[in-house]
């Protein structure tokens, strides 16, 4: 008898079989604690596809919702849903070409480059329209995400830390903002680039939802725009302009609790940098109003 992975992997595969032909290769990627599992298709062409099964039902529709509105013109340069499979919460995906941005050394005009086009895919998901209103205002929801991570942070964080966090903490400066839809997962280890160009496309849209849209941002000024502050002017001027003085502001809210979640997950899992990494962060949002390079 089959066990349930073999199973699952035999599920999967006959479904991609069925919409491009038998794969030579259909092997797991990825980890298995994520939300969903995925696995690579190696078709007797040379073409590549991915198989993506979430475990989170909303996860699969605002992934696949949100891929199809950027397939329209004009389009953006993520995956195509090439199948998808509602009960089982799948998605068939084009594979992009190219590397990983994160594995591989770029010259300083290539790096200029790639966060240009970031800036532009950042305004691209600007003019996507949201299926629906939150009924949550973005303050209330900042302040619900500060007290569930507080609340978390406890038993790793130091409570004069924490206490500095809290008081440095102020959603009022969402009270205007709008959610838009949001990648909520944008750092270079999930662009794929045609060195080509280099042209750079997006994946992994598994975290994407509404959202204050600094938060495609936070993950670049946590750490390449520290490096290298050139990069954040090469996004800005992607992207059409530069934050406004209470964008800014915003970013440190986020960037508060993105140290939170960061520290307090690398405790959770004894990942010591990930541990050191969120406290660094905090410590940088807390020495300045305004954290952008």
């Amino acid at each position: 008898m089959l066990s349930s992975d073999a199973n699952e992997h035999e599920r999967w595969r006959r479904f991609v079989r069925e919409r491009l032909g038998d794969p030579i290769r259909f092997e797991p990627v990825g980890t298995e604690h994520g939300e969903a599992r995925v696995w690579r298709a190696t078709l007797a062409d040379h073409r590549t596809a991915y198989l993506k099964v979430h475990r989170v039902p909303d996860k699969w529709r605002r992934e696949r919702a949100l891929l199809q509105r950027l397939a329209e013109p004009p389009a953006a340069p993520v995956p195509a849903v090439l199948a998808h499979d509602a009960e089982g919460l799948a998605l068939l995906l084009e594979a992009r070409p190219g590397v990983q941005a994160s594995t591989h050394a770029w010259t300083a005009e290539q790096r200029i480059a790639l966060h240009e086009q970031a800036g532009r895919f950042r305004r691209r998901l600007d003019a996507v329209p949201l299926d629906g209103e939150d009924d949550l205002p973005l303050p209330d929801a900042m302040d619900r995400r500060l007290r569930a991570w507080i609340e978390r942070a406890r038993t790793g964080l130091d409570a004069p830390l924490l206490r500095a966090v809290q008081a440095a903490f102020d959603s009022r400066c969402f009270e205007h903002a709008d959610r838009r839809w949001c990648h909520r997962d944008f750092g270079p280890y999930n662009w794929i680039v045609d060195p080509s160009g280099p042209h750079l496309s997006v994946i992994d849209f598994g975290q994407a939802r509404p959202d204050a849209w600094l938060m495609d941002v936070i993950k670049l000024w946590d750490e390449p725009w520290v490096h290298d502050p050139a990069l954040a002017d090469a996004f800005w001027r992607g992207y059409g302009r530069k934050p406004a003085s209470i964008e800014r502001q915003q970013l440190r809210q986020l960037a508060l609790l993105h140290g939170l979640a960061t520290a307090t997950w690398g405790d959770r899992h004894h990942h010591a940098h990930f541990s050191r990494h969120g406290r660094a962060v905090l410590a940088r949002a807390l020495a300045s109003a305004e954290p952008l390079p």
